[in-house]
């Protein structure tokens, strides 16, 4: 296994976070309450704010 870049990791890191809100909002509005669960969905900026954090490659 090859070691990823600090780009490619943001990268990966963002693109999970986005479809990881897009299927939290998706089962929110078909299963949950909304304005009830709605800090569920703060897991996903929580995930983007990681992988958008400077990172030293050492």
């Amino acid at each position: 296994m090859t070691r990823r870049t600090a780009g490619e990791r943001r990268t990966l890191g963002l693109w999970t976070a986005g479809w990881l809100l897009l299927f939290l909002v998706l089962g929110l509005l078909w299963v949950g309450d909304l304005p009830l669960m709605w800090p569920v969905l703060l897991v996903p900026v929580v995930w983007a704010a990681v992988a958008l954090r400077p990172r030293r490659d050492g």
